[in-house]
């Protein structure tokens, strides 16, 4: 008996060791999906013992701009789903940025101020409570202190976490990187227009670009957040180096499992996270000058560069080779035309005009980015938390996005159809971490999180519940990756 436990762990740590040399070869190749999966262990609430989640959050696609090949982007419409689950149906819960930020880490639907991407940084207002741990908000955009997230509920559990923001901090003048990352004092008349991208001819401070933006950065929103301790969890993502470095930032957290934290929230900058398609400074780090000149390629292209240099540096670390999890997924849909600045190729049927991948020959329209699901509930400050974007005339939530996530718990080139939107990754995280108590239903669920029958992610995520196995990277879905549609179904196979 001990011989034989002897020789399953020395297999393992061969298996280990094979993985992580893979790895280090493979730097951004496909090879670095390679995953050295271990044995069985008790997570909560029956789901995998996930240790370490790292998110990255990109900006304004809808799945079909995504996922489908329309735009430079094959690492994460093909590679990445390789490596994990892709989720066909992933939704969004409003429009525009700021509010699906809001509603990923407190559960609090739109309202009308942060549904328009917080014009003027100030304090909710009334700020009473309403139904369904909401808060009732004809303007504003700060929530009271009694508002929790989840990162206060981390705080509560003894779950360490940070937030890592690209570009925070470039220029000082602009936000605070020391409190959060807020764009000035939230109180009395507050900030108007709290900053965009900018470029590095205007900057001042450092003579390089600050392309960090507050409404992508959801610890700005919250009182029980910013003016406090947990601001210092709250940093510049810092240099993107090809080795270990001693400067702070994610890079240098990643190098042991002690100085990981259990969550991540990665947020890049305005160029890196695909929203702007002409960026105001570099894309990439690696190969550009410091201080290049407007003009960069961004949207997917950039988010590639992006997701090529950091999801390999996350996959070799000793954090994610203990459990860990990684999820890629975007904030909001928009169509994928050109006229919405955020794509270099319309998506549509053969022959249209500036449709430049003609042989998809697929009709659309902008629907895929205004639905809903879920049975999401519009909340008590806004009737609908799509915003009447892109001319709909009704516009129930945010649109179809996809995500990608991956583990050993999840089999590599699976698709999951079942709907999600980000109260269900809410929901998911905090099942996952073990948080049971508080929260609006009094088990650890914050806002419309809570909702009854809301559904976290399930076996159809986790498919490989023990862990135990050697895989490697698959083509995603049977014939390529699915189109999404809304309804929860994928394309049949004549039309994948």
């Amino acid at each position: 008996m001990v011989d034989t436990f002897r020789h399953r762990l020395t297999t393992r740590a061969r298996a280990v060791l094979l993985a992580l040399a893979a790895l280090a070869v493979a730097g951004s190749s496909t090879s670095a999906a390679v995953l050295a999966f271990g044995g069985p262990g008790g997570g909560h609430n029956g789901l995998p013992p996930i240790k370490h989640v790292w998110l990255i959050i990109l900006e304004n696609k809808s799945y079909e701009a995504s996922f489908t090949g329309l735009n430079q982007n094959s690492y994460l419409w093909e590679t990445l789903p390789s490596y994990g689950v892709l989720l066909s149906q992933y939704y969004g819960t409003g429009h525009y940025s700021a509010d699906n930020y809001v509603s990923l880490v407190s559960g609090q639907a739109p309202t009308p101020d942060v549904q328009n991407d917080c014009p003027q940084y100030t304090d909710v207002s009334p700020g009473t409570p309403a139904a369904d741990g909401q808060v009732n908000a004809s303007s504003g955009c700060v929530y009271p202190g009694y508002v929790q997230t989840l990162f206060n509920q981390f705080d509560q559990n003894g779950i360490s976490w940070k937030a890592y923001m690209q570009d925070m901090g470039n220029d000082p003048t602009r936000e605070e990187a020391n409190d959060c990352g807020i764009p000035g004092n939230p109180s009395g008349s507050g900030v108007v227009d709290p900053g965009s991208a900018e470029p590095a001819s205007s900057n001042t401070a450092t003579g390089i670009a600050d392309q960090y933006v507050p409404k992508h950065n959801p610890t700005v929103s919250f009182d029980s957040l910013i003016n406090t301790p947990n601001c210092q969890n709250v940093e510049a993502l810092g240099p993107w180096n090809s080795g270990p470095t001693s400067a702070p930032g994610l890079a240098h957290d990643l190098q042991s499992e002690a100085t990981t934290p259990e969550f991540s929230w990665i947020t890049p900058n305005n160029c890196d996270d695909a929203h702007d398609a002409t960026c105001k400074g570099p894309d990439d780090p690696t190969t550009q000058p410091a201080n290049q000149p407007p003009g960069s390629q961004g949207g997917l292209y950039a988010s590639d560069i992006f997701l090529k240099f950091w999801i390999p540096k996350i996959m070799a670390s000793p954090a994610f080779q203990d459990d860990g999890l990684i999820d890629i997924t975007f904030d909001e849909a928009f169509p994928p035309y050109t006229i919405y600045g955020n794509s270099f190729n319309n998506y549509g049927a053969a022959g249209e005009p500036g449709n430049a991948n003609s042989a998809l020959n697929v009709s659309t329209d902008t629907a895929q980015s205004v639905v809903a699901c879920c049975n999401e509930l519009p909340g008590p400050n806004t009737t609908e938390p799509g915003a009447q974007a892109f001319g709909q005339d009704t516009t129930p939530g945010g649109g179809i996005t996809g995500s990608v996530l991956i583990s050993r718990y999840i089999k590599p080139g699976t698709v999951s159809a079942q709907p999600y939107n980000h109260y269900s990754w809410l929901r998911s995280m905090e099942d996952l971490f073990g948080i049971d108590r508080g929260g609006t239903d009094g088990e650890g669920h914050l806002g419309y999180a809570a909702a009854p029958g809301l559904i976290p992610f399930g076996a159809d995520v986790y498919s490989n519940p023990s862990g135990w196995g050697w895989s490697t990277p698959v083509p995603s879905g049977s014939g390529g990756t699915f189109l999404a549609r809304a309804g929860g179904y994928p394309l049949d196979e004549d039309n994948r």
